[in-house]
């Protein structure tokens, strides 16, 4: 028996074809976008931005459902997809059952928003950032600023070139207030000079940064974030739809304190920072901005120089270089200062500095006779504790073994949302106290 082939089958119809081709390539379409490879324009395009060093890591829900988890301070976030109809927006402490931030912000179709967490521990806050800005031209990069240091005040910011001095530089954004996004600038791309300033001034330096890379139609915005003494301040470079850089002040502030007896003067410095020259006891220096690391501190009493061990000093932290005791046998040491603004605008920061003579004598101190900071150990500080602003505060120190209070100051003025110390020194028999204003 002969076995026929069978019939040849015609060629597809042209459109018959092409559908077949679609339907080939639809699984290949949904594994690509499975694996990231594309957006659904019928959703937002939402990624939270820890820039709150108060919080080691925070998470975003909208709605019920989570979006993002364990987002670290500073830490590059990818975008996630939100349904537009499901706005409720939560962010939470990794960990923790309660909301720190409930909003409801205005996502839309196809749009890219970064939900900015900035702000203390306890006073969390957000702000919702638009990320769909056009690109510039080419050579050209666009720049926005966010404050979002609580505790270093309105700020100016300056782009320069790396040697221009910053006396003759105008600032690409002034007054940038705390909790506000600035508008767009444009600038040329390049490698440039980052340098930000308390408002009105271009002497109280807050960060001093080189290298700062804009790409040629690059779109950044910039988060300032407070470093840990609470003057200076920390940088985030936030790419739009893109990674996260922090930059961390590479410098540390220190101020002298000569609190030796007989009226002794001391003179310091610590690398090119000049503390002070000649500084006749007692005395409280202004803070200087030095370079962090370990460093051995160039220290003279009375002209005679003295032999000082390495202090290491860290970013963005406040320093004081405590110079105590007597001419003959000065003590040296290193405190830190935490220079944070009270959260309570309406009332003050106030600590103790024990810098008696003996370096053996506890003393605590008290405001109209309410204890503050408690028992502070020779050579230390206490922690720093909010009071009562006022005008005619009773300031006393007490030290043990003695009969009554070694120094009283009574009509003291201390300011509201300041931040105050009490430095004591001398002997118990003779203490000298002197009240100053940190910020």
């Amino acid at each position: 028996m002969t076995v026929r082939p069978p019939p040849a089958r015609p060629p597809l119809h042209p459109v018959r074809r092409r559908t077949a081709l679609a339907a080939l390539a639809l699984p290949a379409v949904a594994a690509l976008a499975a694996c990231g490879g594309g957006t659904d324009k019928r959703r937002a395009q939402v990624r939270l931005v820890n820039a709150s060093p108060g919080y080691e890591r925070l998470e975003l829900r909208i709605g019920d459902e989570l979006k993002q988890a364990a987002v670290a301070y500073g830490e590059r976030a990818g975008y996630a997809e939100a349904d537009p109809d499901q706005r409720e927006t939560t962010v939470f402490a990794t960990g923790s059952p309660t909301a720190l931030l409930r909003f409801s912000p205005a996502y839309a179709n196809d749009r890219w928003v970064t939900v900015l967490a900035y702000g203390r521990a306890g006073a969390l806050q957000q702000l919702t950032l638009d990320d769909n800005r056009g690109e510039p031209d080419t050579g050209r990069a666009v720049l926005r600023v966010v404050n979002a240091a609580a505790d270093a005040g309105t700020l100016d910011v300056y782009l320069t070139g790396e040697t221009e001095e910053l006396a003759t530089a105008v600032a690409l954004q002034s007054g940038a207030a705390y909790g506000s996004a600035g508008d767009w600038q444009t600038v040329a791309s390049g490698t440039w000079r980052l340098r930000v300033t308390a408002a009105g001034s271009k002497t109280d330096v807050r960060l001093d940064l080189s290298s700062v890379e804009l790409a040629s139609r690059g779109i950044t915005t910039l988060v300032l974030t407070s470093a840990t003494g609470g003057v200076l301040v920390n940088a985030l470079l936030l790419a739009q739809r893109g990674a996260i850089a922090a930059r961390v002040n590479t410098q540390a502030r220190v101020r002298l304190a000569a609190l030796l007896t007989d009226s002794a003067s001391v003179s310091a410095a610590i690398g090119a920072a000049d503390l002070g020259r000649s500084v006749g006891s007692p005395a409280i220096g202004e803070y200087q901005r030095v370079t962090v690391g370990s460093a051995t501190p160039t220290l003279s009493v009375n002209g005679r120089t003295l032999d000082t061990a390495a202090l290491s000093f860290e970013p963005g932290r406040d320093y004081t270089l405590l110079v105590a005791g007597t001419p003959a046998a000065p003590r040296v040491v290193r405190l830190e200062d935490i220079n944070r603004l009270p959260a309570d605008s309406a009332r003050a920061q106030l600590r103790l500095v024990n810098a008696l003579a003996d370096g053996r004598t506890a003393a605590a101190l008290t405001l109209d006779f309410l204890p503050v900071g408690g028992e502070t150990a020779p050579d230390a500080a206490s922690p720093s504790s909010t009071v009562d602003a006022t005008s005619t505060g009773r300031i006393a120190v007490t030290a043990q073994g003695a009969a009554a209070a070694v120094f009283v100051a009574t009509e003291q003025l201390l300011r509201a949302g300041a931040v105050h110390t009490v430095f004591v020194s001398g002997t118990t028999a003779a203490a000298v106290g002197i009240l100053r204003r940190d910020r």
